[in-house]
């Protein structure tokens, strides 16, 4: 495993995950743990057990149910159609991820998926999927460990992750019954530079389109053409329907005579130029009458509906296009309920290989894994995770509340000090710990009000160890006392020395 495929592995891990982790007791189980969307190192499960492992590897950010972490910030699996039909698709999906805007269910995401090719073998991506494929309302068939080697052998070159229209262009979605009935098509050739008056044109071409789908497969030349399809728009109900558009060059919508929504001019179909057009409609047909035309280059032609029953976007087009661009949704990161969180990703202030512990009450810390020590103390807010989701996951999180303080910046323990990693008790409050040569050092912590209470174990036949607590004055914003120990405190610096077999208690205190 090689240091960027561990890097981004950092996630958001709820202590469930670390539960889940412990059934199998492996010698290493309080080591860091991957998620499917973001995940890091875990001893392996069974893989043949598709329900556990989608609960340690993909639940923080898909939920349990499948409906999208945090009340649906994330994209949901369930009856989703990327995990639907063609295998192929969430294989590849899983394997060398994906990025940019995707539109899942109506909903438009803009966060980051990574590869998982490098850190899932082919079998546990195999039960995952086929656990996915197959609850929430999924009906998928089952994926075998061939398929995803198969798979895994075909984008093999493949460095970057996937955007959602190269994967579709791949693997479609299978187009579902349209709600165009009767649709015809027709074809003009000429160059324009708006909407010609179709009234003055003489068609080339007309074809019945019996699958109600409007397609530029029948366009006269590769430019310089026009197309209208007229037909009949079945209102599945009564109620109001909105109308997305998006053309590459431009394109309107009539319905009942009268013009819905129309995307001007010359431009490109990336999204930017897209419109939004609303109406309400009585159950039934309604005539329907579609204008397009191309220029130069590029061509393409997106059209979909949705009702205020159910906004999910109904393709009437074999094209699809991004919508109108998002703005970043707040993801607030915090404790759940009465337990903490811990937060694995690069946070502002401290070093890359940095563990945030949120906890409940407003307290919080990181602690640096490269020093070996609590680099960053505050209270309220915990983490902002936007930029994280938005930013790639390559951006750096400050701390999102207040009264930082920084004890120390320096490596606490001795250079043949090691980090082993770390486990959470029954409450969730975590337990880091390190070797020092053949002695153990277990450094855990747990929060009250205003108050983070710090344990700090040795054990081993070595000689005492001398832990750095601070390298500059902090007592003006915070207060370190300690029982079954003695701080000694210089010019520079507060130390703390430890006996093994012994337990020290350090209370941090905000003034």
């Amino acid at each position: 495993m090689t240091q960027s495929q561990t890097e981004m592995g950092r996630v958001i891990i709820g202590d469930r995950l670390q539960r889940l982790a412990r059934l199998n007791k492996p010698p290493m189980s309080r080591f860091l743990l991957p998620l499917l969307a973001y995940f890091t190192l875990a001893a392996p499960l069974p893989a043949q057990d598709g329900p556990q492992l989608f609960s340690l590897y993909c639940s923080a950010c898909h939920a349990a149910d499948g409906k999208g972490a945090t009340g649906g910030t994330f994209p949901p699996l369930a009856e989703s159609p990327y995990v639907a039909g063609d295998p192929d698709r969430a294989i590849k999906i899983v394997l060398k991820g994906l990025t940019g805007p995707v539109d899942v269910l109506g909903k438009t995401y803009n966060l980051e998926m990574p590869p998982q090719g490098a850190v899932l073998p082919d079998d546990q991506i195999a039960a995952i999927l086929t656990h996915v494929r197959s609850s929430w309302g999924n009906h998928a068939g089952p994926i075998t460990t061939d398929q995803v080697k198969t798979s895994r052998a075909s984008v093999a070159d493949r460095a970057t992750p996937w955007t959602a229209p190269e994967i579709l262009k791949l693997h479609p979605f299978p187009l579902e019954k349209s709600v165009i009935a009767n649709l015809l098509s027709q074809s003009f050739r000429g160059d324009w530079d708006e909407m010609p008056d179709f009234s003055k044109e003489k068609a080339t071409n007309v074809e019945e389109e019996h699958d109600g789908i409007l397609t530029l497969k029948n366009a006269p030349a590769a430019e310089d053409f026009a197309m209208v399809w007229t037909g009949d728009f079945v209102a599945p109900t009564v109620g109001i329907f909105t109308f997305l558009l998006d053309a590459d060059d431009g394109a309107t919508l009539y319905i009942d005579n009268s013009k819905v929504v129309e995307v001007k001019g010359i431009g490109p179909m990336d999204g930017s130029r897209a419109q939004e057009g609303k109406l309400t409609l009585l159950q039934g047909p309604h005539p329907i009458r579609v204008e397009y035309f191309q220029k130069k280059g590029n061509k393409g032609l997106a059209l979909a509906w949705s009702s205020t029953r159910a906004k999910i976007l109904h393709w009437l087009t074999e094209d699809t296009t991004n919508v109108l661009a998002v703005q970043p949704t707040s993801i607030p990161v915090g404790p759940d309920g009465d337990r903490p969180v811990i937060y694995r990703n690069f946070i502002s202030g401290t070093t890359p290989r940095a563990i945030g512990v949120g906890f409940p009450g407003g307290i919080n810390l990181a602690y640096s894994a490269d020093n070996l020590a609590p680099e960053l103390l505050w209270t309220g807010e915990f983490i902002e995770g936007t930029k994280k989701w938005n930013e790639r996951g390559t951006a750096d999180n400050p701390p999102a509340g207040q009264n930082v303080v920084s004890p120390s910046k320096s490596r606490a323990l001795p250079e043949n000090a090691k980090f082993v990693g770390y486990d959470l008790d029954s409450s969730g409050n975590p337990a880091f710990s390190v070797t020092i040569g053949s002695d153990s050092l277990v450094d855990s912590y747990h929060a009250e009000s205003n108050t983070i209470i710090r344990k700090l174990t040795l054990t081993g036949s070595g000689p005492a160890l001398e832990i750095l607590i601070a390298d500059k004055s902090i007592e003006a914003q915070l207060s370190i006392t300690a029982e079954g120990g003695s701080l000694e405190t210089t010019n520079t610096k507060t130390t703390l020395k430890l006996t093994p077999g012994k337990t020290v208690t350090l209370t941090y205190h905000w003034k």
